[in-house]
């Protein structure tokens, strides 16, 4: 026992959020999954560990603009035999990686999440962007490790010199295959939840309430399916600082009876069986886990041409452009009752997926072998 506390890899996750974006279920995957005999993960976390499961080690970090409670923090952790921090970000947020390399992390790890910066707020988004492009210039000298989780939010975040070294890895965010297993019955369990019926059309949308996720555009998609079949509902999975905004807007449509907001779910896999097709109309992503979950469980998913192309992996994966609703309307119309249930589980694991592989590239990144 005490040779395995000695060689025990203990690495810091930063940060992850209440809000339980793609960016946090990511790194809760990866607690989870990750070997508890080779490695110890700490969570850090700006918002309060109660908001998160008991079974996560999470801690409670200050904001890195308290540049001095975040720096004393990350002396701490170094004090705790800490030395590998896993950065998750969406555009380069220098500040607390130039903290972490002043307290003495020995390594530092950079994973890109995101393809552009999801803020609305014109000051806010140019105070971020200067700050993503002076990190950008400085991620060389202070970062050892770069990871991508795909190659637009890798150009995205990392300058050429970074993507071209041998401490860049393109890992893309990938499911546990085993946990989507299609189950009609569970499907008709929920509609009935929710009064739903079993003829009727569900077309569904997992994500934050953020300006990214443009929102009022799936409204406008709803609204023109609605013209065309009646009969149809909204599933709205998710939470966040523009819900309010949206429910106002599908309360001055008059189809509130149509759109039913479900807030932030930990079963979404079962409230999925219920879904007769998703829609992803973002400005932008890194590589949405939520395309990849769709083609595994097998619902046909349509996605805006700003995502990266790396998420369509099957027929059930297609591409529109976020000018016009109704040719997303037609296509979910004309896919309603048409979709034939294909496993695509196998081909989704050979195109690299599947977290259990994915799990093991990163345990050898924390090892620092290739």
């Amino acid at each position: 026992m005490g040779d395995n506390i000695l060689t025990m890899i203990k690495v810091i996750e930063l940060p992850i959020d209440k809000d339980m974006g793609g960016l946090t279920s990511y790194v809760l995957q990866l607690y989870r999954m990750i070997d508890k005999k080779e490695f110890e993960l700490t969570l850090l976390s700006y918002d309060d560990p109660q908001n998160f499961d008991v079974n996560y080690n999470v801690e409670t970090v200050s904001r890195p603009y308290h540049i001095i409670q975040f720096y004393k923090k990350m002396k701490c952790l170094l004090s705790e035999e800490k030395n590998i921090i896993h950065f998750h970000q969406s555009y380069v947020n220098i500040i607390p990686i130039l903290i972490a390399k002043l307290a003495g992390f020995k390594t530092i790890i950079l994973h890109a999440h995101s393809s552009s910066i999801d803020d609305n707020r014109k000051i806010v988004r140019f105070l971020k962007t200067g700050l993503h492009k002076v990190g950008r210039f400085l991620l060389p000298y202070l970062v050892d490790t770069y990871i991508g989780c795909s190659t637009k939010a890798s150009e995205w975040m990392f300058p050429r010199k970074c993507i071209d070294s041998d401490s860049y890895y393109l890992l893309h965010n990938a499911i546990d295959l085993d946990l989507y297993d299609r189950n009609i019955n569970l499907g008709l369990e929920v509609r009935q939840k929710f009064n739903i019926p079993k003829d009727a059309l569900v077309v569904g949308h997992i994500g934050r309430f953020t300006p990214v996720k443009n929102h009022p555009f799936i409204i406008d998609i709803f609204k023109e399916v609605l013209k065309q079949n009646p009969n149809s509902y909204l599933f709205l999975l998710g939470d966040g600082v523009e819900r309010h905004k949206i429910e106002s807007l599908v309360k001055s449509a008059a189809i509130s009876d149509k759109v039913i907001f479900m807030g932030y779910v930990n079963n979404t896999v079962d409230i999925m069986q219920a879904i007769d097709i998703m829609i992803l109309p973002s400005l932008f992503e890194g590589l949405p886990l939520i395309a990849i979950e769709s083609q595994a469980i097998g619902i046909p998913i349509l996605v805006s041409d700003t995502i990266t192309q790396e998420v369509v992996l099957t027929d059930l994966c297609r591409t529109l452009p976020i000018d016009n609703p109704k040719p997303w309307a037609y296509e979910i119309i004309s896919k309603f009752g048409k979709n034939k249930y294909i496993d695509y589980r196998a081909r989704i694991k050979e195109l690299g997926y599947d977290s259990s592989v994915a799990i093991k590239k990163i345990e050898n990144i924390y090892k620092g072998k290739q």
